[in-house]
């Protein structure tokens, strides 16, 4: 099936997280992809949620997945069609996930069906990984890697204008409840009470990322952190006692959370905050791979033939699922249609030309690794 097609149909699942439902998804898949040839599971992760694994080829040689989410996030606020309908206008393609990131599925799927259809043997395998869940908790990716033995190769599909990413930035998120003492509203204030903790919080978080802005990486931006929620109401006429704050710490590979909580714990004793309680929300690994690995170098020399520009290695922009592949081994870069910047906006979209280029990409890439002479 044409990519464009095939995205449109996918736009058609609703599979905002939460919940995801993205079995459906997974199953119209399925269809399209055993009657190709591919050898198809779908592992079913319970509540209408299931992973889609295909698999071509086999044998000696090696296994070059290509994957991504087919969840996406809610479809919020005044859209001018249905976001569930794509839309097109002007080279543009509309819809929730068209960038973020059916248009990766869609584009990795037609090179697929295209290897499919080659009659020459394939000196590998090429694996379609399609998951659910990226978007909460990853349940769809950890399930997955339980369960099934890694690959040598990998590209994630997220959105990056085609680019060649090798890291992206992990996340660290710790809810930091402020104690203090609770008064009535109409009492004038005795000793610092939570909400002017919190208030000193928020400035120290100024100053830890004035520290952080030196820290540098090969890619990536500095580490950084933001205050995504302040709450602390108890009653109109009562300065709470407690007010949490959730921070997003952004960090770089090799960060883990218990560096995390030294560096927030100096930096409020820095600030002579007291009383502060950290709890962890959520933690996800920054991810790279070295940019002269030999896979990065086949995926840059494709891109720049292909689309008549110098290419050198970037950032992906948010944080992904390239550090959960990483620590088992598999080489992964990522590499997808559509642009980072759409995602999760009003009115989402990717561009035709560059969901076609991304078939064109893959077909390259697959081509070097499972036709060509022996690669390494």
């Amino acid at each position: 099936m044409d990519c464009i097609e095939l995205l449109r149909e996918l736009i058609r699942f609703d599979t905002v997280n939460p919940p995801g439902n993205e079995k459906p998804a997974a199953q119209y898949l399925t269809g399209l992809l055993q009657t190709a040839g591919f050898r198809c599971e779908v592992q079913d992760l319970g509540g209408n949620r299931a992973n889609l694994i295909a698999v071509l080829g086999g044998g000696d040689g090696p296994e070059l997945m290509l994957t991504g989410h087919l969840d996406v996030v809610p479809a919020v606020g005044a859209w001018d069609s249905s976001p569930f309908s794509m839309a097109e206008k002007d080279g543009r393609l509309y819809g929730r996930g068209t960038s973020d990131m059916k248009g990766g599925i869609a584009a990795m799927c037609e090179a697929a069906m295209g290897c499919a259809a080659r009659k020459e043997p394939m000196k590998g395998s090429l694996k379609l990984l399609f998951v659910a869940d990226e978007e909460c908790s990853n349940l769809g990716t950890l399930s997955y890697l339980k369960t099934h033995g890694g690959s040598g190769y990998a590209i994630i599909g997220e959105p990056t204008r085609l680019e060649v990413a090798v890291a992206h930035r992990g996340v660290s998120r710790d809810y930091i409840d402020i104690k203090g003492a609770p008064r009535h509203a109409a009492l004038p204030a005795g000793e610092e009470d939570a909400v002017m903790k919190a208030c000193r919080a928020v400035l120290a978080v100024n100053d830890m990322n004035e520290t952080l802005r030196h820290v540098t990486h090969p890619v990536l931006p500095p580490p950084g952190i933001a205050v995504t929620m302040i709450e602390g109401y108890e009653k109109d006429n009562v300065v709470p006692g407690n007010v949490r704050l959730l921070l997003d710490f952004r960090i770089h590979p090799g960060m883990d959370h218990e560096q995390v909580g030294r560096f927030l714990d100096k930096g409020f004793e820095q600030a002579g905050i007291d009383g502060c309680q950290r709890t962890l929300r959520y933690y996800m690994p920054g991810g790279e791979i070295r940019q002269d690995d030999r896979f990065v170098k086949l995926c840059l020399e494709e891109r720049e033939r292909l689309l008549g520009i110098k290419s050198f290695p970037q950032p992906f922009e948010a944080s992904c699922e390239q550090c959960f592949l990483t620590e088992q081994g598999i080489r992964t870069v990522i590499c997808g249609p559509g642009d980072i910047a759409q995602a999760h906006t009003v009115g989402e979209f990717t561009r035709e030309k560059q969901v076609r280029d991304a078939v064109k990409l893959y077909g390259r890439i697959i081509d070097r690794i499972l036709y060509k002479t022996k690669y390494n």
